[in-house]
């Protein structure tokens, strides 16, 4: 109390001054990357009309940007209106459990859906931010939501809560920076929901690098996005069984063209013998390249998971 009683002193000396006391800078940008946002609104939609919430990593650029470089989505219970929030012992197992894996980011927040009424920050999902918070002050709390989100348009923000004391001296917050491209006029359900009060809104840009964008533009071809697919070791299994079945009658045909061939025959009467017929050692060829290269697709997606997982 004293404390408190000795800022609101200080503030009024300030503003007879003409000063003014230092506010939490809201310009502080939070750069999510492209596959983030595709991996955030795909879990958003999955879990339609329930919340669901996920883990963001990345880094600390400076004291200005906010680098979120992927999501992992987390098995919290959530209803139509709020999910539960997180203990901060399972925060700081996750944690642990990312160093073993090889990735060299941290935890720089949490993200979670409002399918279909807009973005803000609940009671609990303030509480939430809060435990975050207490890890990292930094840490940013994102919102999207997946049912307003329409082609060209994403329905997302970033907050974070605005420090005890500056609430409990009930000052204003600004909400607006210099960069034009960072205005941003909050909405009437948001000012509702306590934004300006007990949180503040971040601007949020997003980013691909030459790489990303390769993999962007193919995620229309149907064969690129079937090869990330692992499947099932049954589908696999049956499907090599089939095509190990399909060379049996290949193999004796191949077999009879061989002690054809072992004769004494000119080119032309091998080419009218052949004619109308199926080749054998063709489809042969075909059929063991694509049995060895599924075999070796597998085997290679099976180590990888291994290791990394």
């Amino acid at each position: 109390m004293e404390q408190i009683m000795a800022m609101m002193q200080q503030h009024q000396g300030m503003a007879q001054a003409g000063g003014n006391l230092p506010q939490p800078d809201t310009a502080e940008t939070v750069q999510i990357s492209s596959f983030c946002l595709l991996k955030m609104l795909r879990h958003g939609r999955a879990g339609v009309p329930f919340e669901v919430m996920g883990l963001m990593l990345g880094d600390w650029v400076d004291e200005y940007t906010v680098k979120v470089m992927d999501v992992f989505a987390m098995p919290q219970r959530g209803t139509s209106m709020s999910v539960e929030a997180v203990d901060e012992g399972y925060q700081i197992e996750m944690m642990d459990m990312l160093k073993p894996t090889g990735r060299g980011e941290v935890v720089v927040g949490w993200y979670h859906s409002h399918p279909g009424w807009d973005v803000w920050l609940s009671s609990v999902d303030q509480a939430t931010q809060e435990s975050f918070e207490k890890l990292n002050a930094r840490c940013v709390a994102v919102v999207v939501d997946p049912i307003l989100s329409v082609k060209g348009k994403v329905v997302i923000d970033a907050f974070r809560l605005i420090p005890k004391q500056v609430m409990a001296l009930d000052l204003p917050m600004r909400q607006t920076t210099s960069v034009v491209g960072h205005l941003k006029k909050p909405t009437i359900r948001q000012r509702m929901h306590g934004l300006g009060k007990m949180y503040y809104s971040m601007p949020v840009s997003f980013r691909k690098n030459e790489l990303e964008e390769k993999m962007l533009r193919n995620f229309d071809r149907l064969e690129w996005v079937r090869g990330l697919r692992m499947g099932s070791f049954e589908d696999a299994d049956t499907l090599a069984t089939k095509r190990i079945k399909a060379m049996l009658p290949l193999l004796d045909a191949y077999a009879e063209e061989v002690k054809v061939d072992e004769a004494a025959e000119t080119e032309e009467q091998a080419a009218v013998r052949r004619a109308g017929k199926v080749d054998a050692r063709r489809d042969l060829l075909a059929t063991s390249h694509s049995l060895m290269g599924d075999t070796i697709a597998r085997c290679m997606g099976t180590m990888l998971s291994t290791v990394v997982f």
